[in-house]
């Protein structure tokens, strides 16, 4: 099989390597950074694993009309990330967007804090991204939803699509985020970071 991870904001893509070639080492693997048109590059593998941004940036795309030929597994996923917004974030726009000008000053500090915040331990050394993709990302983070994705979360999952949130994430209501996103299920335990949600999702594929 063809499985494409798409990471979520500021963190390396290559952070799942090691586990997905443990997991499934004769299947091949591609990992992107959750960049524009990160969707419609994985949309033709059988299989796209989508963590929190990139499950937004999967969710977006969907919602213009992309049709994915395969499995898509959105981790800890979300409709719109602010919490203003009502989809379950929990930070403000002012969060973002004070993340955005500490990004510009000190990109490395400012990812460091990211990590700590969102639970996902130390940041690597330098930059997952270029400047320009992550200011960019976080421009669509202090978006609301667009109607078409609001129309289209809210119609429920596509039958060969599963989402997981975790009850312990530093950065989502996972009640909440199940309420927007319909079908998506709760994992009891786990928090932002994507190995914590991966087993139930490992489970699954056992028949493949």
């Amino acid at each position: 099989m063809r499985i494409t991870w798409i990471s979520g904001w500021g963190v390396d893509p290559l952070r799942w390597q090691t586990a997905a070639l443990r997991w499934r080492p004769r299947d091949s693997h591609a990992f992107l950074s959750p960049r524009a048109g990160a969707a419609e590059a994985a949309a033709s593998s059988d299989v796209v694993i989508a963590w929190s941004f990139g499950a937004w940036r999967v969710l977006a795309a969907a919602s213009r009309g992309l049709v994915f030929q395969g499995r898509v597994v959105l981790l800890a996923p979300f409709v719109a990330f602010c919490a203003e917004h009502g989809c379950g974030g929990k930070c403000a726009q002012a969060q973002v967007r004070w993340l955005r000008r500490w990004l510009c000053r000190d990109a490395p500090a400012a990812l460091a804090d990211f990590h700590q915040r969102a639970g996902l331990g130390d940041a690597p050394l330098g930059t997952p991204d270029s400047l320009d993709n992550l200011l960019e990302g976080l421009d669509r983070l202090a978006e609301d939803a667009s109607p078409a994705l609001r129309r289209f979360a809210a119609s429920g999952l596509p039958p060969a699509w599963t989402a997981v949130v975790g009850n312990q994430d530093a950065l989502l209501d996972g009640e909440a985020v199940c309420r927007t996103l319909p079908g998506c299920r709760i994992v009891p335990g786990a928090t932002h970071a994507p190995e914590t949600l991966l087993p139930p999702v490992k489970e699954s594929f056992r028949a493949l």
